[in-house]
């Protein structure tokens, strides 16, 4: 099972740390999502190969680091420039490659004042209730320094259309400038700001609904609501914040 998560954060979320955003969200994704492939590449057998990436500007040449374990540090301090692009893939060191996950950010909107931090892991199945919180967990320390505009957690047929952009022939640039104001999707778990609250009911009336396996209010004064991940049929979530 494909898993995509995303994060979108504009200039209201991060105003004067745009950079320490990116940091987190990275730092978590090296140190909670892909902990098991950054341990691996350490072994030294050359069974997990990593490679992460900066770009300064749009026209830029990106600049490489090789092993990301070895060159973490100066792969952060690249990322607290707020760069327009960064990445980290991890790769398969033996025979064919093949992705075994990938961590990247772009900015998605002129002037840097909107950008997308997404990630792709791979679930062995959907009924993994440990794995599919774990995701969720993620997604709370990834976003403990910033104020999202929006976020989801995807399982398959993933694309940058949300549902409810699709269903409302919605325009991506229009959705992406509207995040704070309206819900611009609704997925296994979602992110969305206090501003949507009032529009859906708020948290308190989600909880009571008993439609979903958990609403979470986080450090950044938000709210995850992930479907029930015990289940193969899960229910729908939504989140605020």
């Amino acid at each position: 099972m494909d898993v995509h998560i995303e994060a979108v954060f504009d200039s209201a979320g991060a105003p004067d740390a745009p950079g320490r955003a990116l940091v987190q969200w990275f730092r978590a994704a090296r140190l909670e999502l892909f902990r098991g492939l950054v341990e691996a590449e350490a072994t030294g057998d050359g069974k997990i190969v990593s490679e992460a990436q900066l770009i300064a500007h749009v026209d830029d040449a990106p600049r490489r680091f090789p092993q990301v374990g070895r060159t973490w540090q100066q792969f952060e301090e690249g990322l607290a420039g707020f760069p327009w692009g960064a990445n980290i893939t991890f790769l398969s060191g033996h025979g064919e490659l093949h992705i075994l996950g990938r961590t990247s950010s772009l900015h998605v909107l002129g002037g840097g004042s909107a950008w997308r931090a997404s990630a792709a892991v791979t679930l062995n199945s959907p009924d993994d209730a440990p794995s599919c919180l774990a995701l969720v967990d993620f997604l709370h320390t990834a976003l403990d320094s910033s104020t999202p505009a929006f976020g989801r957690i995807e399982g398959n047929n993933f694309h940058e259309l949300t549902n409810l952009d699709a269903v409302l022939r919605r325009r991506k640039r229009t959705s992406l400038r509207e995040s704070r104001q309206f819900l611009r999707g609704y997925a296994w778990a979602t992110v969305a700001r206090q501003s949507s609250r009032a529009r859906l009911g708020g948290a308190a009336k989600l909880k009571r609904t008993g439609a979903f396996h958990r609403v979470a209010e986080p450090s950044w004064n938000g709210c995850v609501s992930p479907e029930d991940a015990r289940s193969r049929t899960p229910k729908r979530g939504a989140a605020f914040g």
